[in-house]
C-alpha cells in the first residue's frame, strides 16, 4: 500500500513539474513575442519618421543599413529580455528551494518526534 502512495505521489510530482515547465515556456515565448513585436513597431516608426524627415523614400542602400540597425536592436532588446527572464527564474528557484528546505524540515522534525514516541525495542 505503502508503495503505491509513494508512486502515485512521485507521479503528482512529475505532473506538477511538467505542468510548470510548459507555463514557462509558455510566458518565456509570450515575452519573446511582446519584445519583437514592440521592435517591429519602434523601426516602423523610426522610418516613417526618417522619411518624413528626408523627405524622401529611402534607397536599397539605406534600407539595407536600416535592416542591418533593425537586427541588432532586436538582438539587443531579446537578449535583455532573456537576462530579465533569468533573473525572474533564478528568484522563482531560489524561493521554491527555500519552500521545499521548510518543508523537509517541518517532515524530518515530524518524523523524529513520531520515532521519539515509539516504544523501545
Amino acid at each position: 500500500m505503502l508503495w503505491n502512495d509513494l508512486d502515485m505521489e512521485l507521479e503528482r510530482q512529475r505532473w506538477e513539474r511538467d505542468q510548470r515547465l510548459e507555463q514557462i515556456g509558455r510566458e518565456i515565448r509570450e515575452r519573446i513575442e511582446k519584445v519583437e513585436s514592440r521592435c517591429r513597431e519602434s523601426e516602423e516608426a523610426r522610418r516613417k519618421e526618417w522619411e518624413q524627415l528626408e523627405g524622401r523614400v529611402m534607397t536599397a542602400e539605406e534600407k539595407q543599413e536600416r535592416r542591418s540597425d533593425e537586427f541588432l536592436r532586436l538582438v539587443n532588446a531579446v537578449a535583455s529580455e532573456h537576462l530579465k527572464m533569468i533573473g525572474d527564474l533564478s528568484d522563482d528557484m531560489t524561493r521554491r528551494s527555500e519552500e521545499a528546505r521548510g518543508e523537509n524540515r517541518a517532515h524530518t522534525e515530524a518524523l523524529l518526534r513520531v520515532l521519539d514516541r515509539l516504544p523501545p525495542d
